[in-house]
């Protein structure tokens, strides 16, 4: 080992993809999307074309402010929209607009292409203990924060 922890070395790797992304991706030539605005929408098209905020809040581990902010963001680009549920007013639907469609496909390419080079030289067997590394790394963060919030903090 070099010294570095692993939490270092996670957000440097996060950093990385970030700056690949943002480099490299071609969504920035329609409406300067981030790479985390385009992850939240295509998680939307990957799930029908609509979801809940308490569905982004958890599948990407953000709080319900920063979530919030994000979606108040995409509604002014016109990328989606916020409807009402008819059984429960206070439920509001985000669902992709015609815009965000446009963007989808060069997303998924742009996915794709970090995926690749992300995964480059790895074996599937090693991918698959890698990705069993993340769950683990997730699930001790997991039972930290559900012990925090037993414990009142």
């Amino acid at each position: 080992m070099d010294g570095q922890g692993m939490g270092i070395r996670l957000r440097m790797l996060n950093n990385a993809i970030r700056r690949y992304m943002d480099r490299f991706s071609r969504k920035n030539e329609l409406d300067h999307l981030t790479c985390s605005n385009g992850w939240i929408i295509g998680h939307i098209a990957e799930n029908g074309g609509s979801v809940f905020q308490k569905d982004l809040e958890s599948e990407f581990g953000i709080t319900r402010s920063t979530c919030s902010k994000v979606i108040i963001l995409l509604e002014k680009k016109g990328m989606l929209k916020r409807e009402s549920v008819s059984h429960d007013a206070r439920l509001k639907k985000i669902t992709l607009t015609e815009k965000s469609m446009d963007v989808i496909k060069i997303m998924q390419e742009d996915r794709e292409r970090m995926e690749a080079r992300l995964t480059k030289g790895f074996t599937q067997q090693e991918l698959e203990v890698l990705y069993g590394f993340f769950d683990r790394i997730q699930a001790n963060l997991d039972e930290a924060e559900k012990e925090q919030t037993v414990q009142g903090r």
